[in-house]
């Protein structure tokens, strides 16, 4: 700090390249100079004349005491009147000097020797004024040259500027190109030195300001590209480059430096940089859409092939999630059938599913067979915020259609907003597509596959009828034809008690075949003749079974006990009565010699695939497990001494099978029984399944 200042009051002021300024530069020496002669003078009377080193020290502290004004006066400016005193206090100081020198007694020689110090002053005045034009001529020159440089820098294609070393920063000058460059003049710069560091991008503005204080102590050039923003709040990109301008001494004086505009090159490479990008995001659609056009064509099981396929879609473009919803047979709901992370086995566990309605990104999708984006989740109204996925900041639901049907939809979600491009979404609709296509020829194999499976089963159901009906009527076929010859001996012999009582045995062997015919007639009507499905309380169906059966019930004294509330199903309604009217008589037929006959009806409270799991519980005989699949057989009986012929259970299970669901059974000798049956339910019980 110290050198500091003594620099500030040693050193002089600026030079401004006019007279005024090198008059000042020339004085300032000048009276430095004249600083140094009083203390010389009184080394002088110390040795020379002792005595008067009372009178030297006073003249000398007075010569000082002048000096000190004249030089404030000409650090303020005042040149001219600096100089006239300048030459009178040296006159007089000389004159003085001499008297005391040589002693008041000679005073002509003292005279003399002021009249010779005057001629000597005015002569260096003279040379003062002869070195000042000179130093004008000088500076003419410099002038020139000045402007000659400044002509070049105002001129060149870039923008010139001078900032201080020491007021961090701060502009002292910059060339008129800056208001083409940011907007703002060049006056408006220079009378707001700072401007330049309140224009800073903010996300530049730490690193510069960083930079520029490390180079003012490192001193070093420096160069850098930064961002401003213009007075139209337009972005440019500049490259700062700055030396560090010192004197001839090598003291540091200021930094000299140009700023070029390299937005053009900067909107450049990014442009160039945002090709790559998307030749590369090009490449991985394509390369994307390759993949799952190869998995579509060779992977048959759709489980697969949907699990596989999020998992490419979602590494391939490094999206957030990635899930398949696929519509429900009635087409009211779309359940998640493929999820990627977490999240999607968390929910396909949980047999994740939405209503296919416009409340939902999938569900619009699907509704209205259009791809759907929200750029922004937030701002979108039908997203649907699923807490298993809260990073989801954009969001794209496209549809799977295949030849015009919709099957499903599929999402695409990402942590970024704005995520999904134009290109994006015709490559993601399109591998979408193939997915869609691929699902209905898996569909459409199953089918066949099933078809087949289904045709094995009836020509081997075929075979096991053929075989029945050739065994079971051939017994009553040979009954009446035994009995047919003891007519014709009874005839003979006029035995007619014994032909009334042969000819009882035809009617009732006729009777069974009869009835085993009407039987086989029934069963082989199910799935070719079917009444119009409607929605039914499985409660009416119930009642209206126990009122065919009631007198059985009432001979039998059975506590049958019904649960409330049961669902509505949605089917046949003649052929669930005879569902539960074959169901019921059985139970009614095992129920053995127990004390406390009991039958108990009601339904699993779960609905899973939209359908309702019904169970009719008895505490009779019970089955053997190894008879459990034999009974369903066609005229398997067990009991023969029993009533029946055998075609009740498989008509049953036929009859479930045709309205989509199944029977079992679960039961054990001396435990009782219970028969397991699901059927498909209404509409309006779809709100119980499982969210």
């Amino acid at each position: 700090m110290m050198m500091r200042i003594v620099q500030r009051w040693l050193l002089p002021s600026p030079l401004n390249n006019n007279e005024g300024a090198l008059r000042a530069h020339i004085l300032h020496y000048i009276l430095l100079f004249l600083f140094l002669a009083p203390p010389l003078h009184i080394v002088f009377i110390y040795f020379q004349k002792p005595s008067n080193l009372n009178a030297a020290l006073t003249l000398a502290v007075s010569s000082e005491i002048i000096n000190i004004g004249l030089f404030l006066l000409a650090r303020k400016g005042y040149i001219r009147v600096v100089s006239i005193f300048l030459v009178g206090v040296l006159w007089l100081y000389t004159a003085l000097a001499a008297y005391l020198d040589l002693g008041q007694y000679d005073v002509i020689f003292a005279l003399g020797n002021a009249i010779i110090a005057s001629i000597f002053f005015l002569t260096i005045f003279g040379l003062q004024l002869l070195s000042s034009k000179t130093a004008r001529r000088a500076l003419d020159r410099t002038q020139a040259s000045r402007d000659q440089y400044r002509s070049l820098l105002e001129n060149l294609p870039v923008t010139a500027y001078i900032s201080e070393i020491e007021n961090s920063g701060a502009l002292t000058y910059v060339s008129p190109q800056v208001a083409d460059l940011f907007g703002y003049t060049q006056d408006e710069f220079l009378n707001d030195s700072h401007l330049w560091k309140k224009i800073l991008h903010p996300d530049d503005r730490e690193r510069i300001l960083y930079q520029n204080n490390a180079s003012d102590v490192t001193q070093g050039a420096r160069e850098c590209e930064y961002k401003l923003i213009a007075k139209n709040n337009q972005v440019v990109w500049v490259n700062d480059q700055a030396a560090l301008i010192k004197s001839g001494n090598g003291v540091p004086l200021y930094w000299l430096g140009v700023w070029t505009d390299i937005t053009g090159l900067k909107r450049a490479a990014l442009e160039q940089e945002n090709s790559i990008v998307a030749a590369t995001s090009r490449a991985v659609q394509l390369q994307t859409a390759a993949e799952v056009a190869r998995i579509s064509s060779s992977m048959l099981d759709p489980e697969e092939l949907l699990t596989t396929a999020v998992t490419l879609i979602r590494e391939h473009f490094n999206y957030y999630y990635v899930g398949i919803f696929l519509l429900d047979n009635d087409n009211s709901h779309i359940i998640l059938q493929a999820g990627t992370g977490q999240a999607g086995e968390q929910m396909i566990k949980e047999k994740y599913q939405l209503e296919a309605v416009s409340s939902s990104m999938v569900g619009w999708s699907v509704v209205h067979q259009k791809a759907r984006i929200a750029l922004d989740v937030g701002a979108d109204a039908v997203h649907f915020k699923n807490p298993l996925l809260p990073l989801t900041r954009s969001e794209i639901a496209l549809p799977l259609i295949s030849r015009g049907e919709t099957l499903g939809a599929m999402t695409i979600q990402s942590e970024f907003s704005s995520a999904f491009s134009d290109a994006d979404v015709i490559a993601l609709q399109a591998m979408a597509d193939q997915i869609a296509n691929a699902i209905a020829a898996a569909q459409l194999l199953s089918e066949r596959s099933d078809l087949i499976g289904e045709l094995e089963r009836r020509n081997a159901e075929l075979e096991r009828f053929a075989y029945t009906v050739s065994h079971d009527l051939k017994s009553p076929l040979v009954t009446i034809r035994g009995y047919i010859g003891f007519l014709q001996e009874d005839v003979n012999k006029n035995d007619i008690p014994r032909f009334t009582k042969d000819l009882s045995r035809i009617a009732s062997a006729a009777d069974t075949m009869q009835n085993l015919l009407n039987d086989l007639l029934e069963l082989s009507r199910i799935g070719r003749v079917a009444h119009p499905f409607e929605d039914i309380p499985f409660n009416q169906i119930i009642h209206d079974t126990l009122e065919l059966l009631a007198g059985s019930f009432d001979q039998t004294n059975i506590n049958v006990v019904v649960q409330d509330n049961l669902p509505i199903i949605h089917g046949d309604r003649i052929r669930l009565l005879e569902v539960t009217q074959n169901l019921l008589s059985n139970a009614v037929k095992f129920m053995g010699d127990q004390p406390a006959p009991r039958i108990e009806i009601g339904c699993d409270e779960r609905i899973k695939d939209g359908l309702a799991t019904f169970f009719i519980r008895d505490n009779g005989v019970g089955i053997d497990p190894q008879y459990h699949e034999k009974i369903f057989g066609l005229f398997n009986r067990l009991a023969p001494e029993i009533e029946g012929t055998g075609v009740g259970l498989p008509l049953v299970r036929r009859i479930v099978e045709v309205h989509g669901g199944e029977v079992w059974l679960d039961s054990g000798l001396g435990r009782g029984s219970i028969f397991f049956f699901s059927l498909p339910t209404a509409i309006s019980n779809n709100d119980r399944a499982i969210d």
